[in-house]
């Protein structure tokens, strides 16, 4: 089934108010200061990593879930040829301002892409828990060519869980490439090295809900009948909004909970 296009509104948030151009996690180094100067050095030191894992040989990349296009400009600096891939109008907006006007962007899902070629290497960040797991593979092949590989970091969950369930089940993961005769060529496990990202994103969060909590108590008091009527229109709303900010994003950024119940590791696959 074809997916609709649509916008990506917390890294249009990110990329707007904050300046960040990558919404992953970042790769953190001692030296690093825990703040967001060092969230945007751990992010640089995260794409630079998974860039040198491309073995020699490997021209043509897809960039899948490429967002604005800083990892695909990387590529092109590093002499590779990228084509860039996600649903949202905005990363291609973006993307071809990062990259360059003549850059490939495909505006589609990894599922419902037919590019009419393959690839020497598909590149992953952070965007295989967003497609559909038994698609993952077989659309693998169909992009890919004897020789080929993938280049992946993302979560893995350690067990089948409710937390982060879009995520594979790392023992999943690694027999369905098997499966797919996919050979795990490289597998490093980063996870302490991108908790302080959570921490740091907790911190933003804690001040995010200061300032909802301010802006709602404000609205309140200075337009009582105008604040009944937005909630009587736009209650649902906002009570789910509400949830997400105070109940869902707080279990995700919890990095002690996420180190206990999930791996954060990069892969590479190489296709027999």
């Amino acid at each position: 089934m074809s997916r609709p296009a649509s916008t990506d509104e917390g890294l249009k948030f990110l990329h707007q108010v904050f300046g960040m151009k990558m919404l992953h996690l970042g790769l953190f180094t001692d030296e690093m200061p825990r703040d967001l100067h060092g969230v945007e050095a751990a992010q640089h030191e995260y794409t630079r990593t998974l860039i040198d894992l491309i073995p020699e040989g490997v021209e043509t990349i897809l960039d899948v879930g490429c967002g604005t296009g800083d990892t695909s400009k990387k590529l092109l600096e590093a002499g590779f040829r990228p084509e860039g891939l996600s649903p949202d109008p905005f990363h291609g907006e973006k993307y071809r301002e990062t990259v360059g006007p003549e850059s490939t962007f495909h505006l589609s899902g990894f599922e419902d892409l037919r590019p009419g070629r393959t690839y020497d290497c598909l590149l992953f960040s952070e965007s295989p828990q967003y497609i559909d797991k038994d698609m993952f593979f077989p659309k693998c092949l169909e992009l890919t060519r004897p020789g080929s590989c993938i280049v992946l970091a993302d979560f893995f969950q350690k067990d089948h869980d409710e937390y982060y369930l879009k995520a594979f089940v790392e023992s999943d993961f690694r027999g369905r490439a098997e499966r797919a005769g996919f050979e795990i060529a490289y597998h490093r496990d980063i996870t302490r090295e991108v908790l302080p990202s959570l921490d740091i994103s907790m911190e933003l969060l804690r001040y995010g809900q200061r300032i909802i909590h301010y802006g709602e108590d404000s609205f309140r008091r200075a337009r009582p009948l105008l604040w009944k009527i937005v909630k009587m229109i736009y209650g649902r709303k906002l009570a789910k909004a509400r949830a997400y900010a105070y109940e869902d994003l707080p279990k995700r950024l919890d990095s002690a909970r996420f180190e206990r119940k999930m791996r954060y590791a990069m892969y590479r696959l190489e296709r027999a």
